[in-house]
């Protein structure tokens, strides 16, 4: 279950890079926050991760500060039933129209824009495999929304999963968080 679990988050984290388009308005270059929900048909999805809340609150003071810690250095963190997730958007990014993903074998393609919404379709050849459609509305240089149905299999189990994200621009240093990869 947990590498299920993480297959589908990572393509939900993957479609919440800040997508930058032609769009009328374009994202800012930077550190972005993007915080998220995820609503899975089954219900396994949210449960898994208050479990692995729970575990992690159960740890040793030093030990839950380590494991807090390394998912902050990844720009991750998990609570109140979101996740949030600090990328780093360059200003090449933002000049070449360029959609970051997270590492892995995964495509993003545009559908259509239409002014400041993009819809997009996305396929990642994990273990299990993802595959989904969503859509992304920049609403200013600062701030975007955005929705994403997600296809995959946890448990042996097909199941989809409906993510909404809201990203924020915190500034122009990304700090310790790295660009992310093509």
């Amino acid at each position: 279950m947990k590498s299920n679990l993480l297959a589908a988050l990572a393509a939900f984290a993957a479609f919440g890079a800040p997508l930058t388009t032609h769009a009328q308005t374009q994202l800012k270059p930077g550190l972005w926050e993007q915080v998220g929900t995820v609503k899975s048909q089954s219900g396994q999805v949210e449960k898994a991760m208050a479990e692995a809340q729970a575990q992690i609150a159960k740890l040793p003071p030093e030990q839950r500060r380590q494991i807090e810690q390394m998912m902050a250095e990844r720009g991750v963190g998990i609570g109140n039933g979101a996740t949030t997730v600090r990328l780093c958007l360059t200003a090449a990014d933002v000049a070449q129209g360029n959609i970051p993903v997270q590492n892995g074998d995964c495509t993003q393609k545009i559908v259509n824009r239409d002014g400041n919404v993009t819809k997009v379709s996305f396929s990642c050849q994990t273990d299990p495999p993802v595959s989904g459609e969503g859509e992304v509305r920049v609403i200013s240089p600062t701030s975007n929304v955005m929705t994403a149905t997600v296809l995959t299999q946890i448990n042996g189990q097909p199941e989809k999963l409906d993510t909404a994200q809201k990203g924020t621009w915190l500034g122009d240093d990304c700090g310790s968080i790295k660009p992310l990869s093509r």
